[in-house]
């Protein structure tokens, strides 16, 4: 969903952004991020997902460098408020340059230097349908695994609308 608004506001050469050693639902939204690159007929590389510190100067540097993207996808609001002040260190204009979203909605996501586009997830019910789940598995220890699916929404926030970059 994320990755999809990037592309409806013009990005043509979105990047995703995670830390080394993530955890392991980044590589589901690194799935969800490419597939939506792919259906959409766009340009996609390996080299557009980046494992990088995102406060590192150096690797954002090489990243803008060799992929130079138009837009950012992050795995998560912390990664993308990190790489929104680093890009702004090396004077790259949120949203003129390049257009960045997160995930999570975290409470300090309107309040970054740009207002963050995010993808809102149902915290309370993620820890009540947790805690569902491990009641019903103490009581029935045999219960096969499952996944449990909560429905998010889309945050559009000045990150990711505005001039955008030229064509």
């Amino acid at each position: 969903a994320i990755t999809s608004h990037l592309l409806e506001v013009g990005c043509h050469r979105t990047a995703f952004v995670c830390r080394p050693g993530s955890a392991p639902t980044v590589e589901a939204r690194i799935a969800g991020y490419r597939e939506a690159i792919l259906d959409s007929h766009g340009e996609w590389e390996p080299k557009f997902v980046q494992r990088i510190a995102p406060w590192d100067q150096d690797a954002v540097k090489e990243m803008l460098k060799t992929v130079k993207p138009d837009g950012i996808v992050c795995a998560n609001d912390f990664t993308a408020a990190n790489l929104m002040k680093t890009l702004g260190a090396l004077g790259v204009r949120v949203p003129d340059e390049i257009r960045l979203a997160g995930i999570d909605d975290v409470k300090y996501a309107s309040l970054l230097p740009v207002p963050l586009t995010t993808i809102h997830q149902p915290c309370e019910k993620m820890g009540a349908a947790a805690v569902a789940a491990m009641v019903q598995r103490i009581r029935n220890p045999d219960l096969p695994a499952r996944d449990i699916l909560l429905d998010f929404h889309l945050v559009v926030r000045e990150s990711t609308v505005g001039n955008g970059p030229s064509r």
